[in-house]
């Protein structure tokens, strides 16, 4: 009898139900559904946000299908991950420049959605269950089990834990899950997949039809940040607007909003909150503010280019404002290039201004979980990456490489000049490269892994200091 007892709970456990949480970031099938984007066979049901249904993602692929009445699937996903590094977590403020912002620059812990990371050596396992009613309701949770050397946290966290009400074009969810909003493939300036999971609220508008050329996607969250925090309990809301002009051209515009918390200056309560969205109180709120542009062109082998740029302050002298306070992303995609086994191709520059996600009052900056939620640059700083997907037997292949540069020199400011450098300092530059490998080892289980290395001249603004980075991760899912 309790052998029989284990053996249904096996098998309830591994039932094959389709579940349909957001799916994960990680998973192939989104480069499946943004190669048909690319190509021009499907309309983008994105508008901005890089998070999507399971079951809307799936739709047509032999692991997708409707979901009807209720539904349970205790394991939906399950992922054991390996982690080793030898590298410096090095701090953004320095005592040479000292910055305003949490956080710090490790290759092993960017665009990571704030795993665990950093020197040292760690492994864990994360379970991801889910269970709801059709596709209207959905409830999921990811935990996550890990262990290791001190970066790496021991013990059990719950990772992503919401409550998602979908109909049609509309979405309501509740809860903790992982986001990333704009055009970027990677490194996106506003919210990127750089910091912890977040908590909160988030309603959208997935892209509706205003005529047979024009369609219109709205987004908005209302979120409270993790510690660290220069407030306990800050609250950051985002609003963002997207339009789309016959498939081709995305013009989006987003704006965060971060106040409150224990101790901080006092806004209003709800009155003076909604104050905050139509005026500026300095020393109660922190903004930021960008506008994006991406223009497909299918014909050319699937490709893409985008432009993000965001704003700490504005300034009356604009092209000063561009040149120091402006945060820039450009890129470029390729999603169809079928050159050989050479099937993608992506680039990105990204420069970001001198006080990119600082604050004076706020000054822990931007961030959540003492992550950047935009670009994981931090201020000052240049990259040009790229990254190329080659498809080798059955499995893809991505060799990359980034070359970085970080600058220390000081500024003034004042409103007859703008911002002027009153000081130079060293320069630190980072060379990185790595590659990562994707492979379905069978039907539901699959292998993913990367390898890295860096050589950082002047570290930590050090003239002559030099250092060398390396790390390698892999990861094994089962997806019954």
């Amino acid at each position: 009898m309790r052998l029989r007892a284990w053996g249904l709970v096996v098998a309830f456990l591994c039932l094959p139900v389709r579940a349909a949480p957001n799916l994960p970031s990680e998973d192939p099938a989104w480069d499946e559904l943004r190669d048909a984007i690319a190509e021009g066979r499907i309309p983008d049901p994105l508008g901005g946000v890089q998070s999507l249904g399971a079951d809307r993602v799936l739709a047509g692929s032999s692991r997708g299908g409707a979901l009807q009445g209720w539904w349970a699937a205790p394991l939906d996903r399950a992922i054991l991950r390996a982690f080793a590094d030898d590298e410096q977590d090095r701090p953004y403020s320095l005592p040479l420049r000292e910055r305003q912002l949490a956080g710090f620059v490790a290759t092993s812990c960017e665009y990571r959605e704030g795993r665990p990371c950093g020197d040292g050596a760690g492994a864990g396992i994360e379970l991801d269950s889910a269970a709801g009613y059709s596709d209207l309701i959905t409830a999921a949770t990811r935990l996550r089990l890990a262990g290791g050397s001190e970066a790496f946290g021991n013990g059990l966290a719950v990772d992503r834990a919401y409550l998602k009400l979908e109909y049609r074009a509309l979405l309501l969810q509740v809860g903790r899950d992982a986001l990333a909003l704009g055009p970027s493939v990677r490194a996106a300036e506003m919210v990127s997949a750089n910091a912890v999971p977040q908590d909160g609220i988030h309603a959208q508008l997935h892209p509706v039809a205003l005529t047979s050329w024009l369609r219109l996607s709205l987004f908005y969250f209302l979120d409270r940040l993790r510690d660290p925090q220069t407030f306990s309990g800050t609250l950051l809301d985002c609003t963002r607007a997207q339009l789309d002009f016959a498939d081709r051209i995305q013009l989006g515009g987003s704006r965060l909003l971060q106040l409150g918390g224990k101790g901080a200056p006092d806004y209003g309560g709800f009155w003076g909150w909604i104050e905050e969205h139509f005026g500026r109180n300095r020393n109660a709120e922190n903004n930021r503010l960008s506008f994006d542009l991406s223009v497909r062109l299918p014909e050319l082998r699937g490709g893409r280019v985008y432009y993000e740029i965001a704003f700490e302050d504005t300034r009356h002298r604009f092209f000063n404002m561009l040149q120091y306070d402006a945060d820039h992303l450009v890129g470029i995609e390729v999603r169809a290039l079928r050159l050989g086994a050479w099937r993608r191709l992506f680039i990105e520059l990204q420069h970001t201004g001198w006080v990119s996600q600082e604050h004076s009052t706020f000054t822990t900056g931007m961030t959540n979980g003492g992550r950047t939620l935009g670009s994981a640059l931090g201020p000052d700083g240049l990259s040009l990456w790229a990254r190329a997907d080659v498809e080798i037997a059955g499995a893809t292949v991505s060799p990359w490489a980034e070359w970085l540069r970080f600058v220390s020199d000081r500024y003034g400011s004042d409103e007859a000049r703008g911002v002027f450098v009153i000081a130079v300092g060293p320069i630190e530059h980072r060379q990185r490269l790595g590659a990562d490998l994707q492979a379905q080892l069978a039907l539901d289980w699959r292998l993913s892994a990367g390898v890295f290395g860096e050589r950082v001249e002047n570290a930590d603004l050090v003239e002559g200091a030099t250092r060398f980075n390396a790390g390698l991760r892999a990861a094994l899912t089962y997806t019954p």
